[in-house]
């Protein structure tokens, strides 16, 4: 073990470093760590909610999240293109840049069009809109740059530079604005869609191993991105229902239940402390050696009991490598373990419905199927996720104290 964690230290680690420091990838990590506190305002008021379903006098707070986690789309399609164009070097564009993020992504979400004007789904500005606040961040960011050395003045003009950023600012913006209003507005694109048709050939393999290591591993690796799984709902959610009402009209009558891959599976085995079975990586932020690791993990603790894992995933996870991997690994690991338990009899495949997702761990596994088999498996799996992040975490604590001593000095 001492081996592999020096292995980790001293070869992955440097090598995922060089990676983050793409001005890419750099810039996508960076507008995602500067939304958090947003991100932990909106969580708070998650938090609160859960309390309310058992205190329904409470006042409702639902809008304080709507408008500060529920509008990160905006904010990362302005916080991309701007921070491209800083680690590119192009300062004088990166200001106009993010409104030309904002323009396009207002394009990109495909309003509705009536007579009285144009109708948006409040929900596109959320996570929900996070996959194409980042393609319209990534595009907006790449058209800028390709202007980088344009302009329509000679270097001895003696007009004023805030006038000359005003008219080369021009053509890229039109340029970016345009292709958005051909693709959306005339050819009729809509990116949601096309999303779930190019995943839904998923449903003949749904109840597979490989069918439930796919389902659960892909809206893991977006997560992993910034992207709310919310995109991949239309696919999951017929699905899960299907098997649900399966197993149930299965026990009924008579029968064995045969449908391993649900919501109830997810909630009980997978998603421990949320996507991507983060509860162990928040437990050991707690005792990072990095200050900032640290009080992200005190942030997060609560909301991570109950299955609220924003504040960790935008806080350290999102568009870092060395956190991206493990959690990825966990993706195919834990559903290869549950799916096994499940159709080998060892534990028994859940046939009643059950949302409260909220629910801390170890009490969802109970209220899931009521059998002790089930909570040995929450603690396998808990186990076996906290082995995956172990030496990952570790890799990125010493990195991150390096930088913060570095920063000190």
């Amino acid at each position: 073990m001492e081996k592999f964690m020096n292995w980790m230290s001293d070869v992955v680690a440097p090598k995922m470093e060089n990676l983050t420091n793409n001005a890419w990838l750099s810039a996508m990590q960076k507008a995602i760590i500067k939304t958090l506190p947003m991100v932990l305002v909106g969580s708070l008021i998650t938090v609160y909610n859960v309390i309310r379903n058992f205190i329904p006098s409470l006042p409702v707070l639902s809008s304080i999240s709507s408008y500060t986690f529920g509008l990160i789309s905006l904010f990362m399609v302005f916080l991309i293109p701007y921070y491209v164009l800083e680690l590119k070097k192009n300062n004088k564009m990166k200001i106009i840049a993010g409104f030309t993020g904002i323009a396009l992504f207002m394009i990109l979400v495909n309003p509705e069009i009536t007579d009285a004007g144009y109708i948006y789904q409040f929900s596109a500005f959320g996570a929900g809109g996070m996959f194409v606040a980042i393609v319209a961040g990534l595009f907006t960011a790449f058209i800028m740059n390709l202007y980088q050395k344009f302009t329509f003045f000679k270097e001895d003009s003696v007009m004023p530079d805030f006038v000359k950023e005003w008219f080369d600012s021009m053509l890229p913006i039109a340029t970016v604005v345009l292709i958005g209003w051909l693709l959306v507005i005339q050819l009729g694109f809509d990116m949601y869609t096309a999303i779930v048709n190019f995943f839904s050939p998923l449903n003949a393999i749904a109840q597979s191993p490989v069918g439930m290591i796919l389902l659960y591993l892909i809206p893991t690796i977006l997560y992993s991105m910034g992207i709310s799984g919310w995109v991949f709902q239309p696919i999951i959610n017929p699905i899960v229902l299907v098997a649900i009402t399966a197993n149930a009209e299965a026990v009924a009558s008579g029968l064995a239940a045969t449908q391993p891959f649900t919501n109830e599976a997810t909630y009980a085995w997978l998603s421990l402390g949320g996507r991507g079975a983060t509860l162990p990586l928040s437990i050991m932020l707690l005792f990072a050696a990095s200050k900032r690791l640290k009080a992200l993990g005190k942030a997060a603790i609560v909301p991570s009991v109950l299955n609220i894992n924003e504040p960790i995933v935008f806080g350290c996870v999102a568009w870092n490598p060395i956190l991206m991997i493990p959690m990825w690994i966990t993706a195919i690991v834990l559903p290869l373990i549950t799916y096994l338990a499940q159709v080998t009899g060892l534990v028994v495949i859940p046939t009643e419905v059950f949302n409260m997702w909220y629910c801390p761990v170890f009490i969802s596994s109970w209220l899931v199927n009521h059998s002790v088999s089930g909570l040995v498996l929450t603690a396998i799996n808990l186990a076996v996720a906290a082995l995956i992040y172990f030496p990952f975490f570790k890799a990125y604590d010493k990195q991150q104290l390096k930088l913060e001593m570095a920063e000190n000095e």
